[in-house]
């Protein structure tokens, strides 16, 4: 049989359990809301669903794709420029990503 205090320890241990899982829902929730806004996602007929990279990033793009169209910027340094900016930022979003599951863990 066990005591008194044996059970009121146990009790503890499921109170500090379900706090623990309450705060990896919550850290879990704001991961995945962060994640939805810093991405773009568009419905096409023939494809389907494509997520888009954030404005600021197709805003980037499209800047260099102007630059390249007028003849102001060669098109291998424009695609130089262009594939930098995707690998750097596909970077980021790993890191992010690692910081999300890192949160769900602890």
């Amino acid at each position: 049989m066990s005591s008194p205090q044996q059970r009121t320890g146990q009790a503890a241990n499921t109170r500090r359990s379900d706090r623990s899982a309450e705060q990896q829902g919550h850290a879990s929730a704001a991961a995945t809301t962060a994640a939805g806004k810093n991405s773009l996602n568009v419905d096409l007929p023939c494809v389907g669903a494509v997520e888009l990279p954030p404005p600021n990033q197709l805003a980037f793009i499209g800047g260099l794709a102007v630059l390249i169209g007028v003849g102001l910027m060669e098109w291998p340094v424009g695609l130089a420029l262009g594939v930098g900016h995707v690998l750097a930022t596909s970077h980021h979003n790993k890191l992010l990503q690692d910081f999300g599951d890192a949160l769900e863990e602890a």
